[in-house]
């Protein structure tokens, strides 16, 4: 114990004798500046300091009463020292109580992580007001903003780094001008304690062109909370410029004892990259520095997959902006079956819709602003004489400013203006409805179908990143216009094949049941199938199938009146039409398929109405196959 104090004093009396020299030289030196000297005494006497076994400043209570900057020498400067050191943002010269080029990097170092711009190194009004925050915010522990986190004293046992692996994250494929692109997954687990990370050296690299000419921030990030930020545009933001290494410090990330704690690295590319200078890059993870519970500090730059330069990496690839963009067409599960669209024949019909559409931006990064929309419109008639005017709502927006194709032709095309009105979010899928308001009905009968063309592509186009066309296409069904008539939909059908005696006399039965209304009048339809109805048998190619011999019978639950049944306006009745088929050959398929029903508003043979069954899938039953 004697021997210790008597060597401290004999080294105290050596600094102070080291110190009294220096005043002595001083003057006739004359090749050092005053605030060198000052620099001197200051190191100088943090050397007392540790030798007379006092302690740094503290972490937390500096007083600021001006701005220090490159060539400040003072106690100030020194309590600004050890509380940097203290959080972990590295000065090797030590506190020495003069502001050199190490305290400026470690004080824009604490500025880049703080929030504070510019991460100039200048230590003024800003810093020292954001100084003062954190202190009264968490004064036990210096650094960045850790008051959401745990703290220090919350760690428990001596922590060991058990495995690092790092991973690819979501974002394998980044445009230019993305902001907080995920480019990796940083994993650890610590073993026999809890650990507080402090430090992080993280790598992106690339063997064409250098780090800072691509990216513009680097960031962490914690179950999804952002822990770091780095500027990483400037050459000299990087640790390694060979290896674009920035060293993200004062982090305090806890992560508790075997528990797998996952940092997200992610990046923000800068706009306007040249297009060589886009391509793969590299990420990795190179050393983590971290305290266990009694305060030990272990940097670690060999576990899993952490080192430098042989430390295992993912890539991850800079790409022109836009270049996911995408408008995909794809059929909507609400477009409207083939129906019987109820029109006027001595005034314009209600807007009635006849296409569904849906738009899919799907895998775009960026939002799609639709510029025009094409629809292909097919009628059999010219479009002059059926149709008085059109609209498209999309997402709720409804666009009415379009031109058509030809209006004489009864094929043509409607191209909608949406000019910006509709912006499709990132990855959504949206409904598109294409109304029409009819002229009065000139001819019953008369169809329409609408559709959007998959080829060539561009039908739909838009904005994102940058110009986009659509690719995809859909189709609608076929809707027939009557303003009176019968409206007819398929309720059920069913076919099976009964054997007879094994000797090409095993026949099939097909049925189909259908619901007939009535609208605008009453309808009548003849007992006698051969009269009202037309149909066919067909095997599973569409072919008619001839061979063989069939009966028809038909039913309803409509009443009968002179051979007819009838159904009354605005009511709604089942006829049931059922086939017995006898092939007579062997190994014959068929499928029975409506084609059309014929009726008339009185009871009567003369002048029928035909409706016609479209789309004919809608109208048929399954193939049944008679082997014998």
């Amino acid at each position: 114990m004697n021997i210790a104090v008597n060597t401290t004093v004999s080294k105290l009396f050596v600094a102070f004798v080291a110190v009294a020299m220096l005043f002595t030289v001083a003057a006739p030196a004359k090749a050092a500046t005053v605030e060198e000297l000052q620099a001197q005494i200051a190191a100088l006497m943090a050397q007392i300091s540790s030798l007379s076994g006092g302690s740094s400043a503290p972490a937390a209570g500096c007083m600021f009463t001006r701005a220090l900057t490159t060539g400040s020498t003072g106690a100030d400067v020194t309590c600004l020292q050890n509380y940097l050191i203290g959080g972990g943002f590295g000065i090797s010269a030590g506190a020495t109580g003069y502001f050199g080029s190490q305290t400026a990097s470690a004080v824009a170092s604490w500025q880049a992580a703080n929030g504070v711009t510019p991460a100039a190194g200048y230590f003024g009004p800003v810093s020292q007001a954001k100084y003062n925050a954190l202190v009264a915010s968490n004064p036990s522990t210096p650094g960045t903003d850790d008051s959401d986190d745990n703290d220090s004293s919350d760690l428990q046992g001596e922590a060991d780094l058990d495995s690092a692996e790092i991973s690819s994250a979501d974002d394998d494929q980044v445009e230019e001008g993305a902001e907080d692109a995920e480019i990796a997954e940083f994993k650890v687990e610590f073993k026999d304690g809890d650990a507080e990370i402090s430090r992080l050296d993280v790598s992106i690299s690339s063997t064409s062109v250098d780090s800072w000419d691509v990216l513009e921030e680097v960031s962490l990030w914690v179950d999804g909370d952002e822990v770091a930020r780095m500027n990483a545009d400037d050459k000299d933001d990087y640790l390694d410029e060979d290896r674009g290494t920035l060293r993200f410090s004062g982090l305090d990330i806890v992560a508790n004892e075997d528990e797998e704690l996952t940092i997200v690295i992610a990046a923000t590319i800068q706009n306007n990259i040249d297009s060589e200078d886009m391509g793969d890059f590299n990420v990795s993870v190179d050393t983590i520095r971290f305290f266990d519970a009694d305060g030990v500090a272990t940097t670690d730059d060999s576990t899993g997959d952490l080192g430098s330069p042989v430390g295992e990496t993912v890539e991850f690839t800079i790409e022109e902006a836009g270049f996911e963009d995408e408008i995909l067409v794809k059929t909507s599960s609400e477009d409207p079956d083939a129906t019987t669209l109820k029109v006027e024949d001595d005034s314009k019909s209600d807007w009635l819709t006849v296409f569904m559409f849906d738009l899919d931006t799907d895998d775009s990064i960026n939002d799609i602003e639709l510029d025009s929309v094409q629809v292909t419109l097919d009628l059999s008639a010219a479009y002059n004489t059926v149709v008085d005017d059109a609209e498209l709502v999309i997402d709720g927006t409804t666009i009415d400013d379009f031109t058509v194709g030809s209006t004489t032709a009864a094929t043509t095309t409607l191209t909608f203006d949406v000019d910006g009105d509709v912006t499709i979010d990132a990855g959504d899928r949206v409904g598109a409805e294409l109304k029409l308001r009819f002229k009065s009905l000139a001819v019953e009968g008369t169809t329409v179908k609408a559709s959007i063309a998959g080829t060539p592509a561009g039908a739909v186009s838009g904005e994102g990143a940058d110009d986009v066309d659509s690719t995809g296409g859909a189709t609608g069904d076929t809707h027939t216009l009557r303003s009176a008539g019968l409206d007819v939909t398929l309720k059920s059908d069913s076919s099976s094949v009964t054997t007879a005696d094994g000797n090409t006399n095993d026949y099939a039965t097909y049925t189909l049941v259908l619901e007939v209304s009535a609208f605008d009048q009453d309808v009548f339809l003849s007992t006698n199938p051969a009269t009202s109805t037309a149909w066919s048998l067909t095997d599973g190619a569409g072919n008619t199938v001839s061979a063989g011999t069939s009966t028809v019978v038909l039913t309803s639950s409509a009443d009968e009146e002179s051979g007819f049944f009838r159904i009354d306006e605005g009511s709604t009745e089942t006829v049931t039409i059922k086939v017995t088929y006898v092939p007579g050959v062997t190994n014959t398929a068929a499928r029975l398929q409506l084609g059309s029903l014929k009726y008339r508003e009185v009871a009567s043979f003369a002048s029928l109405e035909t409706w016609a069954a479209i789309p004919a899938t809608d109208f048929r039953t399954d193939v049944e196959t008679i082997v014998n």
